[in-house]
């Protein structure tokens, strides 16, 4: 009957064999780690800013120290590391010495809280980040940073 009489009993494997391909792959494909941050996959650096900076590299370098995750008691309760940002700013008040307005002013950006206090005269409290100044290329970077996040 058969040519090969222990073909008959082998069951056929190529269905079976294609599936767990097909799982193994759709399980292990794509980008290692999770998406909590999607902002860092599409940042491109804006003409504002200097080669090889971008406006989260800024803060990282500058204002991480008082206004992290870890540190967010320290710097009037701003996290400036969490996801979201920039547009997070748009509904984050600014504290009671401040007014509490919004640290981003969505109406008019440029004259938004969070970039006065990168002035030497910010209206209220002291000049970011404490000890010195941003250079005029950061601060552009920021403000550009900030509008095009603009919700």
């Amino acid at each position: 009957m058969f040519a090969n009489p222990s073909a008959a009993c082998r069951p056929y494997r190529a269905p079976l064999a294609t599936l767990f391909a097909a799982a193994l792959l759709a399980t292990s494909a794509g980008c290692a780690g999770g998406l909590d941050d999607p902002d860092r996959f599409t940042e491109t650096p804006s003409a504002s800013c200097a080669p090889g900076t971008t406006g989260p590299s800024i803060l990282q370098a500058q204002c991480f120290g008082c206004h992290s995750t870890d540190s967010k008691e320290i710097g009037a309760g701003l996290d400036l590391q969490a996801a979201g940002l920039p547009g997070r700013l748009y509904t984050t008040t600014s504290s009671s010495a401040c007014g509490s307005v919004p640290v981003a002013d969505s109406a008019n950006p440029a004259n938004s809280l969070f970039l006065k206090k990168l002035t030497a005269s910010p209206g209220c409290g002291t000049q970011m980040p404490p000890g010195g100044s941003l250079s005029a290329a950061d601060t552009a970077c920021l403000t550009d940073w900030l509008t095009k996040g603009k919700p």
